[in-house]
């Protein structure tokens, strides 16, 4: 998947340096949950391999590469359970602030209602104050925060049901 500036591809082996500085760096991780070991992060990037390697639609794992540099920046997955996935982004330190998510949003919303046929996209996080940066964010493309949907009453949640999308993506 492509946009203007970002290639975002399936994780391949050479992604396993920057998957695990993702999950173990303190500064990426701090508003998402506790840095993995570097012997958990290893385990879970395998783990995301065999996910991706499956012929069937299930959680799935990119790297995004920026298309000027050809670096890989960061990653994306959808983390499927039934007919809705969790979507998420991770990226370096440096590569924040730019626009990245909401660019790489646009390719991986769509993957996952035509490519995935999934009913409703979703995204998790801690209720603190940067929460509402992720309102504005995620309410861009349709999503709705969704309270009565989280158990935990510390996580906010948003979601996108494909209704929503369908609409916002017909022509005008």
């Amino acid at each position: 998947m492509e946009t203007d500036r970002l290639r975002l591809r399936p994780m391949e082996a050479r992604d396993e340096a920057m998957f695990c500085h993702l999950y173990t760096d303190p500064d990426v991780m701090r508003r998402i949950v506790a840095p993995l070991s570097a012997d958990a992060a290893a385990q879970s990037f395998q783990s995301a391999r065999r996910h991706n390697a499956k012929d069937q639609p299930g959680h799935r794992f990119w790297a995004i590469d920026d298309k000027g540099s050809e670096e890989a920046i960061g990653m994306a997955a959808l983390l499927r359970t039934g007919d809705s996935a969790e979507l998420g982004v991770m990226l370096r330190n440096g590569w924040w602030n730019r626009g990245i998510s909401s660019e790489a949003f646009v390719p991986l919303i769509d993957h996952a209602f035509l490519g995935m046929g999934l009913a409703l996209v979703y995204a998790q996080r801690p209720d603190d104050d940067h929460a509402l940066i992720i309102d504005r964010l995620l309410g861009r493309f349709g999503f709705a925060r969704t309270p009565d949907q989280v158990e935990d009453k510390t996580l906010c949640r948003w979601e996108l049901p494909r209704a929503r999308w369908l609409i916002r993506r017909a022509p005008a």
